[in-house]
């Protein structure tokens, strides 16, 4: 055999095997597009599962503040139930004043400015002032200031002309500073002492 025929048998041994590996390489190409094409839809189906996970959060989250709220709103209305009925007695008791009228859960609307607002109580005495009770289930310097406004508004919008005094009831104040605080801004704290409410400030 010559020389060249050696040469060439050889070139096609090689192109033979290049051949070879060429269809190797396309087949493990072929594989790992198909590899890359599984990871993509399993990272599209992680993506979905975490969007479900999250949406599923955002869903369970709501339910449970919504839970909160009307537990809140519950709670809210079982203090005003105890604190309410016994305003009167407690106006009494610390002014001196027979209760003429009282509205309980009452909401007002200014006929001028059309502004409407929301009362837990409002109680009319014959001293010719009027009492407005704003009931919390916990009392704070926050909640002083919400009394004094809902005050400020009853008169500015309601009862211009008459003096009206600010209470702010709870079941329970022992803290002194919101005391103080309360009665350096002139509302009065309505809260059960032993059986009884009384006005403890």
């Amino acid at each position: 055999m010559s020389t060249v025929e050696q040469r060439v048998d050889r070139l096609e041994e090689v192109m033979s095997r290049l051949a070879e590996e060429m269809i190797d390489l396309k087949h493990e190409m072929a594989d790992f597009k198909n590899e890359m094409a599984d990871f993509k839809n399993e990272m599209a189906d992680f993506k979905n599962e975490m969007a479900d996970f999250k949406n599923e959060g955002i869903r369970e989250r709501q339910e449970h503040n919504k839970r909160w709220g009307e537990l809140a709103n519950r709670l809210g209305t079982v203090i005003e139930d105890i604190i309410l009925p016994g305003a009167p007695f407690a106006l009494k008791k610390k002014f001196g004043t027979e209760i003429q009228n009282i509205s309980v859960r009452v909401k007002l609307r200014n006929p001028q400015t059309k502004m409407q607002e929301e009362f837990d109580l409002i109680a009319i005495g014959d001293d010719n002032k009027i009492y407005t009770v704003e009931v919390k289930s916990k009392i704070n310097n926050n909640a002083v200031e919400s009394a004094l406004e809902k005050a400020r508004n009853l008169k500015e919008l309601f009862y211009p002309d008459r003096d009206v005094i600010a209470l702010l009831g709870t079941l329970s104040c022992d803290n002194e500073s919101v005391k103080n605080y309360a009665s350096k801004n002139g509302v009065f704290i309505i809260a059960m002492r032993g059986e009884y409410l009384e006005i403890v400030n």
